[in-house]
């Protein structure tokens, strides 16, 4: 008695699993070559980092922020990478972080034509990416955004033997 109440929970079990189970992954999502291409568009600027963001659209609007450390003196570049979305999302980027009062935006994607979106910082300090997703009416969709980060070096100067080669 025992072991058919043992087995029919392990049964139960593995059929709830099994029927419950999330999608894993988007198939129109290959954050790999998402990032390749973020990665490409930054030359001449070098890879520093990236982060891929699942973006789920749900009935209400969202906004997602990410922070970003950037050294100061440096140069940098930030490409995001939004081909891998059924709908668009507004990337903006900001001085301060949601919680502080009179942020100042310096970047928005708004009004921006093309999926594969750079911005270069005039001053490196902390920033904020924030990504805005749109409400969805009907079923749940889900994309992803990659996010690459690009820097210069600044103390290395060309010199003229190197324009020669």
């Amino acid at each position: 008695m025992k072991k058919s109440i043992y087995y029919s929970i392990i049964a139960i079990l593995a059929v709830v699993t099994f029927a419950f189970k999330p999608i894993s992954g988007d198939t129109s999502c290959d954050s790999k070559a998402l990032k390749k291409e973020g990665i490409t568009s930054l030359d001449p600027f070098y890879y520093s980092s990236s982060k891929v963001s699942t973006i789920t659209y749900d009935y209400r609007a969202q906004r997602k922020e990410i922070e970003v450390p950037l050294f100061k003196g440096e140069k940098y570049k930030m490409v995001f990478n939004k081909k891998g979305l059924p709908k668009d999302v507004i990337v903006e980027v900001y001085d301060k972080d949601k919680d502080h009062n009179g942020r100042t935006p310096i970047f928005t994607s708004e009004g921006k034509d093309g999926n594969i979106i750079s911005f270069e910082p005039e001053k490196s300090k902390k920033m904020y990416v924030n990504y805005i997703v749109p409400a969805s009416k009907g079923t749940d969709e889900t994309g992803c955004l990659v996010f690459v980060l690009g820097y210069q070096l600044t103390f290395i100067k060309k010199t003229d033997a190197d324009s020669a080669e």
